[in-house]
């Protein structure tokens, strides 16, 4: 890329003795450069005369696409018949053509030579904004001709492939199709002039590198992942990474951020993925406002920025200039999103070759603070390096913290708590399976002491011991173990604390989750209190009690929700979606459903539609 930047420049000083040999190969450069840094698509040349024919410019970054999806739902026809079309109308136009086949966009440019469409080039396949739970539920639905299941595998890997897809938004797209057209110039062996090379330095440098987050997430990762540094890259930063990200100094600080999820968003993966990619998005467009930054992905959590204080300030002041930006990012996503946000910072003062440290140390403090639900946790407050630190501090903090929960000491629960959250969150480092081991070995001791003083009958107490091994063999990143940990915590306080609240608090919730997990079929009162170990009238009691309202209107709230989002995001029939949520007949889904929304399903679907 250096090699490149020189090239270009030697040669924009004097185009008219630049020899064509120069040109096709910074021409060649340009390409590879491009779709590998700055696009991430992939890019074909396709001859007119056998569209089975398609040779590759550039390759996928992904080893997985949406396409594999679409192959496994025996969709590979109705592709190619799109692809072809689209080919079609471009040899006709003479024209680009810019097109959408369930929900992702790609661009076709015809190669002219002498008036006449000898090849086309094609690239994408391509998002253009941040999808939403109802346009995804659509296009499976269009795929596998089924609306998904509350919880579907397969669902959740085609949002997790899908969000993986490059976004060219709107401010970028005109110059991205600017590009493809010429490069098309250039597939049909006309010379690129001086300009036209000039023209892609441009796009590349101040649109594609500012618009799509290619570039700077790429950036991101590699000082993540990073722990050994190349010679060439020295003290000093590259001049397009000074240029393209507006840095005069290599960043030394990281900060993770999270948006904090609740209730159901805080349980459904594929909810949390969709709000996960936006925040991130949302951040690659606020750093632009923050002097001496960059952003990138904190895999599908959230946000890592780095950064640097003013080397000119003193270590006081560099702690408020971080923790002004930190409230600066606080606030825009807050503003955005209506939900707590968590930041944890690093230490402040790096070396170049340091950074996957600072990453480490700033998700270590983000998620004590998710924990102790603090918006703002700096590492160096909550480590200190002065004293040795083993695994035996964990055990230790573990013993301590179990029988503080025997003696029901509320104050001494809160500040072990912590202290062990703290040791297990720095051994684990980021690898939530070491973390799991801590967790779990800590709730197995709380339970044999909730056990040996019977604050739960044998039934019970053996459902749980399932459940909390199901529970976190499912749970698969820090965030959720955390979320998990706390809640079972709070369960065994208020065990301690008040044996009979806290056992029933317990089957009430279970009771839910049953509920929500099997609302689709026949579910009868008798049925679930029988299940969660209560007479039907005193469950019937404790379930209004606790949320607010009976057991059958609880039921029907859920499976008219669900009907809503089938009829926003599905083309099924309202018998087929009356059936899949559990309605035994049309009529009856029809007068409950107008009763709660107020509107017939059909003209509920209608005015969505419009």
């Amino acid at each position: 890329m250096k090699s490149e930047s020189n090239q270009s420049n030697s040669m924009s000083d004097n185009p008219s003795t630049a020899p064509s040999w120069l040109l096709k190969v910074l021409s060649h450069n340009s390409v590879i450069n491009l779709f590998t840094d700055y696009i991430s698509l992939p890019c074909y040349v396709v001859a007119r005369s056998n569209l089975n024919l398609w040779y590759t410019l550039s390759l996928p970054t992904s080893d997985q696409s949406p396409f594999q999806f679409e192959m496994y739902f025996g969709k590979k026809e109705a592709r190619a018949k799109y692809n072809n079309g689209c080919l079609e109308l471009a040899a006709q136009t003479k024209k680009g053509v810019l097109a959408q086949h369930l929900g992702l966009w790609d661009y076709f440019v015809p190669v002219l030579k002498g008036g006449e469409c000898v090849a086309y080039l094609f690239s994408g396949s391509f998002l253009r904004g941040i999808p939403t739970i109802e346009s995804v539920t659509q296009q499976y639905v269009e795929m596998a001709g089924k609306a998904p299941a509350l919880s579907d595998p397969v669902f959740t890997d085609y949002v997790r492939t899908l969000l993986k897809t490059p976004l060219v938004d709107e401010a970028a797209l005109p110059d991205f199709k600017k590009l493809m057209e010429i490069l098309a110039q250039m597939i049909a062996d006309e010379l690129l002039t001086p300009e036209q090379l000039e023209e892609i330095e441009r796009i590349k440098t101040k649109v594609l590198s500012k618009g799509l987050t290619n570039r700077m997430w790429n950036y991101v990762k590699v000082k993540r992942h990073r722990l050994a540094w190349g010679a060439w890259q020295g003290a000093e930063l590259a001049p397009w990474d000074r240029e393209e990200f507006r840095l005069r100094r290599h960043p030394n600080t990281v900060l993770a951020v999270t948006v904090g999820r609740d209730g159901e968003d805080a349980t459904n993966e594929v909810k949390a993925m969709l709000e996960a990619a936006r925040m991130q998005w949302e951040c690659f467009q606020f750093v632009q406002e923050l002097p001496e930054t960059v952003s990138g992905q904190m895999d599908d959590q959230g946000s890592f920025f780095l950064t640097s204080p003013d080397p000119q300030k003193s270590p006081s002041q560099a702690r408020l200039q971080i923790r002004d930006m930190a409230q600066a990012i606080e606030d825009a996503l807050r503003k955005k999103f209506k939900s707590p946000v968590y930041v944890g910072v690093s230490r402040l003062d790096h070396a170049a070759e340091e950074l996957p440290e600072a990453f480490r140390e700033s998700v270590l403090a983000l998620h004590l603070g998710l924990h102790n639900q603090k918006s703002l946790v700096f590492y160096q407050d909550q480590y200190s390096t002065e004293l040795p630190r083993n695994e035996f501090s964990v055990l230790e903090w573990s013993s301590k913290l179990v029988d503080a929960c025997s003696r029901a000491e509320e104050k001494e629960i809160r500040l072990m708590r912590e202290e062990y959250v703290r040791e297990a969150l720095r051994l684990s480092g980021e690898k939530p399976d070491v973390l799991k081991v801590y967790f779990l070995q800590l709730l197995f001791q709380l339970m044999e002491t909730v056990q040996k003083r019977a604050l739960v009958v044998e039934s019970q107490f053996t459902t749980l011991s399932k459940e909390l091994s199901e529970q976190y063999s499912r749970a698969l990143t820090t965030s959720e173990l955390l979320s998990l940990f706390r809640t079972h915590l709070e369960f065994f306080t208020g065990l301690f604390l008040s044996p009979l609240r806290g056992e029933r608090n317990f089957r009430l919730e279970r009771a839910k989750d049953y509920i929500t997990q099997n609302f689709q079929r026949d579910l009868s009162l008798s049925e679930v209190a029988s299940r969660t170990g209560f007479s039907v009238s005193r469950f019937s009691r404790c379930f209004k009690e606790a949320f607010g309202t009976g057991f059958s209107n609880y039921l029907l709230n859920l499976r008219c929700d669900h009907a809503r989002r089938l009829l926003e995001t599905t083309r099924l029939s309202i018998g087929a979606i009356a059936q899949d949520c559990g309605f035994q007949s049309t009529s009856y889904f029809i007068h409950q459903f107008k009763r709660r929304v107020g509107m017939t399903p059909q003209i509920y679907r209608q005015k969505k539609t419009e």
